[in-house]
């Protein structure tokens, strides 16, 4: 049975950023106890765009990133449909009057404007109990980013980070690229504090075609990397560019578990 929702409880959405400036913070104000859901940055994203960053996001002051790195906002698109598993689910609670907000730090392939804005949107429900960001726990842990590399043509690259917190859950692992052949990118390792977690013998005989990491990816469960880092771990994922002429830019970043 559905609860009846009550009034304003229903969408919990930002300011909208029209001008084309970068970095920028978007944010929105609650008017009640609510819980918070699935959460969405709503943008205009063509391919020079999906390598872009969100460099911050924040619930009442507390920071949401797990890691030092900025995580792709393709990781956000509404037309991904990770709600299906939970995916995106923030599973936080936000007081009356208290702030959710996220920085974005990209210029956009079209300029954004009044007729092409940029905004977040959060499924939400009211809530009689309210845990404070400091209660939180884990559920801080929303995303952890790796932050992203424009590896020249014929090149390498890695995408780090290091961790901030301990007892971190790193479950989905979406990837893309600027480019609209995501197989010009291949992933030949994936480490943790020098642990190697594909599953080849020899990964970058065998690597991973990147587009199996996109966004859109139907794997949903194998996607899940269901590893622990502890603070100050180092992740690192290794990538090669096959394009003999161009450089191409790649991000990447994990949802999180909680424990």
């Amino acid at each position: 049975m559905s609860i009846q929702r009550q009034a304003q409880a229903f969408y919990l959405s930002s300011t909208l950023h029209e001008a084309n400036t970068k970095p920028f913070t978007i944010s929105g104000t609650s008017a009640l106890d609510l819980l918070l859901d699935s959460f969405y940055l709503n943008v205009n994203i063509e391919t020079p765009d999906r390598a872009a960053l969100m460099t911050a996001m924040s619930i009442s002051g507390q920071s949401l990133f797990a890691s030092d790195s900025g995580v792709p906002i393709v990781m956000f698109d509404p037309s991904n449909n990770y709600a299906v598993e939970g995916i995106n689910a923030l599973s936080l609670t936000i007081a009356t009057n208290q702030v959710f907000s996220c920085t974005v730090d990209h210029t956009f392939n079209t300029a954004l404007a009044t007729t092409n804005p940029c905004g977040f949107s959060i499924s939400t429900a009211p809530t009689d109990i309210v845990v404070g960001p400091n209660e939180s726990g884990s559920l801080l842990n929303y995303v952890f980013g790796m932050g992203k590399v424009s590896i020249a043509a014929l090149g390498t690259a890695t995408l780090q980070a290091v961790s901030l917190r301990d007892n971190v859950f790193l479950g989905r692992l979406v990837m893309d690229c600027a480019n609209s052949n995501r197989s010009l990118i291949q992933v030949t390792s994936i480490k943790v504090d020098g642990i190697e977690l594909l599953s080849a013998v020899t990964p970058s005989s065998t690597p991973t075609l990147l587009s199996q990491f996109s966004p859109d990816s139907n794997d949903k469960t194998g996607l899940q990397l269901n590893y622990v880092v502890r603070q100050n771990s180092i992740v690192q994922i290794d990538v090669k560019n096959v394009d003999p002429a161009l450089a191409i830019e790649v991000a990447a970043g994990f949802y999180c578990k909680s424990l």
